[in-house]
């Protein structure tokens, strides 16, 4: 299998400076692994522009026009519009984990069916289609996996199952599971397989870029509002202090920048 570049695309909100008309904004952040094993962070508000926004930081982490990409997100649309307008040939990949937590809203719907009275017993049946079908989802048989989802939302409509305690919660959760399945059926792939490969399946590595960017220094603990608008340069530096690439940034711009690194413990003794 060919190495891909992995981009990993997620979101966080900040509180907005004008509360008209929204009182928060998406900003979108990511991370970038290339094959050499280094890292990219990027980030930017969710404004008109965000396509060339991201196509620039593509470019930036060193991705260019024909490399094999792989993208990862949780199955936002905007994330996937952004994918498609920029880099259309990418392989995508839903995050397993919130794959997984659907599947587990579910199963735990399903254990309270009939709880307490004679109907209790049929619970069996649709936990082990629920965990039939997650088993065939990860092995890359989406089509089977939403096949027996389509069933087992027929069998809690049957007469001697729609009325028992706890059956519309459950057929809720599958319909919501199959509506998220079927949205994001583009990007189902073999999970196990690419487990196997050593192949990332979760978002998990853009989430603490997420957490790096935003919630340590623009959300959390801090009553900052921000400006959808002029929000960028702060998100700029952040970014550029985590790729560790201030500096040179610096001196494109003062060519006589000399980070001054040798005195800080001196200024901390002190």
């Amino acid at each position: 299998m060919t190495p891909a570049v992995v981009i990993g695309l997620d979101g966080g909100y900040l509180r907005s400076r004008h509360r008209r008309p929204e009182r928060n904004f998406e900003v979108i952040a990511g991370k970038v692994l290339n094959l050499d094993g280094s890292q990219h962070r990027f980030a930017f508000a969710r404004n008109g522009n965000s396509t060339s926004e991201f196509a620039n930081a593509a470019v930036s982490a060193g991705v260019r026009l024909g490399t094999p990409t792989t993208v990862l997100c949780d199955g936002d649309p905007g994330l996937w519009k952004l994918q498609r307008q920029v880099m259309p040939e990418a392989t995508l990949v839903l995050d397993w984990f919130h794959i997984a937590m659907r599947f587990e809203h579910a199963l735990q719907a399903t254990r309270g069916v009939g709880a307490g009275t004679l109907s209790e017993y049929l619970q069996g049946h649709p936990i082990r289609e629920l965990e039939s079908a997650k088993w065939r989802l990860w092995h890359g048989r989406s089509s089977a996996c939403l096949v027996r989802l389509a069933r087992l939302t027929h069998w809690f409509e049957a007469a001697h199952v729609r009325d028992v305690r706890g059956a519309a919660a459950v057929r809720r959760h599958v319909n919501d599971l199959i509506e998220y399945l079927h949205a994001n059926r583009l990007a189902l792939v073999n999970y196990g397989r690419r487990r196997h490969d050593r192949q990332p399946i979760s978002t998990a590595f853009v989430e603490s870029a997420v957490n790096e960017i935003l919630s340590k220094r623009m959300i959390k603990k801090q009553q900052m509002r921000w400006n959808r608008w002029t929000v960028q340069p702060f998100l700029d530096v952040r970014v550029a202090v985590l790729n560790k690439t201030l500096a040179g940034s610096f001196r494109r711009l003062y060519p006589d920048f000399q980070p001054d690194n040798g005195n800080c413990p001196a200024r901390l003794s002190a």
